[in-house]
């Protein structure tokens, strides 16, 4: 008797699962040998095994449709963000009898560590926020989220960002070719270059002279306080470059860039006596010039290459101040981990009546790529001038070591 029960409720089982058609053969055989065995069974025995049938296909079916089997590895990893440590210290060696300046010291000194994060947020944005970690402060160095073609070949950038006027002020310190940046980016643009808050703009214009173009819009607070109001920031500061990049061989190009911006240095708000302060309104107009030439021999760019890159700018800070400047820089590529340059600043001061005084630099080094996470480089500042003081010239032995996916990233 058991086993005739379980089989009428495994036969019956089967007819209710949905996976077999009702119009096929095996159904048809099934339901004939149900129909003999029901002949031994009562009606009220029939219903209580056609009712636990039921039961037991509904459980059965729910069960495949909850199962679903995921890979949590892949999951977490989407969650989390990029991370990337970057560090670089020197040491250097100041040639005066004195060993130091009123601003240097010979000695050993670690300059930044610097934190990274980067995600893609959805198929549509991503994000980067970076702090820098010194030995007297912390900043947020730059804190933006990017809509990648926020319409056909077009990019929106929002939040803080190190600007794209010319080539060079868009990179961070740990990143460049140099242990330093040109004398005339530092004196012209700030110390600390044009790093500002507001909306960036970047199309991938239709090619007009050159192979591509490349035209960046970008306006921000005019917070910074060399060239603009500082803290009393007259919104907005405007910034145009057109980047134009032509290829000349498969192994060799050359981008040629033109930048031009306009801000108020006017202040316009409360001092911290909590006095109203309404200056008539001053301009400040900046003009840059970059050129750079690459050559990289075709399957052999990781051993040889030649790079040329120079850039021009001009401020003028109304009321009377007018100020010129660039550098030059050659750099050769020996083989894979050796490479060794020179680089020619000139720029007058950032100062009135200053139409009789410059200041030039030669700063020739040498790097040394022990692996893509360390190198060290050597480089020394020869400089002098006219009507500015006494230049000393300066050693210097840089180390940059970093862990991420990220690196040295200039960008």
């Amino acid at each position: 008797m058991v086993r005739i029960r379980r089989s009428v409720l495994f036969l019956i089982i089967l007819i209710n699962n949905p996976l077999f058609s009702q119009d096929s053969l095996q159904i048809k055989q099934l339901e004939k040998r149900i129909s003999d065995l029901e002949k031994n069974f009562t009606q009220e025995e029939l219903k209580n095994l056609h009712d636990e049938a039921a039961k037991a296909a509904e459980i059965e079916a729910d069960d495949k449709e909850m199962k679903i089997f995921k890979g949590g590895d892949r999951a977490l990893q989407a969650l989390n963000p990029e991370i990337s440590v970057a560090m670089d210290a020197f040491g250097q060696m100041i040639f005066n009898k004195d060993y130091f300046t009123e601003d240097m010291r010979s000695g050993a000194n670690f300059r930044v560590a610097e934190l990274q994060f980067q995600s893609t947020l959805d198929p549509f944005s991503t994000t980067k926020v970076i702090i820098e970690f010194k030995q007297e402060e912390v900043e947020f160095a730059e804190a933006y989220l990017t809509w990648n073609q926020f319409i056909q070949n077009l990019s929106l950038t929002a939040g803080k960002f190190r600007q794209q006027f010319g080539v060079l002020n868009r990179w961070h310190e740990h990143s460049l070719d140099q242990y330093d940046f040109p004398l005339a980016l530092k004196t012209l643009l700030g110390e600390e270059g044009l790093n500002q808050i507001g909306l960036s703009i970047e199309w991938l214009i239709p090619s007009l002279i050159a192979d591509a173009n490349d035209l960046t819009i970008q306006i921000t607070n005019g917070q910074n306080e060399h060239l603009f109001a500082g803290d009393f920031y007259s919104f907005p500061s405007t910034l145009a470059r057109l980047k134009n990049f032509f290829d000349l061989s498969a192994a060799s190009y050359v981008e040629v860039g033109f930048t031009g911006m306009l801000g108020k240095n006017n202040i316009r708000g409360f001092d911290e006596n909590g006095i109203k302060i309404l200056e008539s309104t001053r301009w400040t107009s900046l003009a840059g010039l970059d050129l750079t030439f690459l050559w990289e021999p075709v399957r052999q760019a990781k051993y040889r290459s030649f790079l040329w890159r120079s850039e021009l700018y001009y401020v003028d800070k109304e009321p009377d101040i007018t100020a010129f400047g660039g550098y030059t820089n050659i750099e050769y590529k020996f083989n894979r981990q050796w490479l060794a340059g020179i680089r020619f600043d000139y720029t007058q001061p950032f100062e009135h009546e200053n139409s009789n005084k410059y200041i030039y630099q030669f700063v020739p080094y040498v790097t040394w790529w022990q692996s893509p996470w360390v190198r060290l480089r050597f480089q020394v500042n020869f400089a002098g001038g006219k009507s500015v003081g006494d230049f000393d010239p300066v050693a210097r032995l840089q180390i940059t070591w970093a862990i991420g996916p990220h690196k040295h990233e200039r960008y």
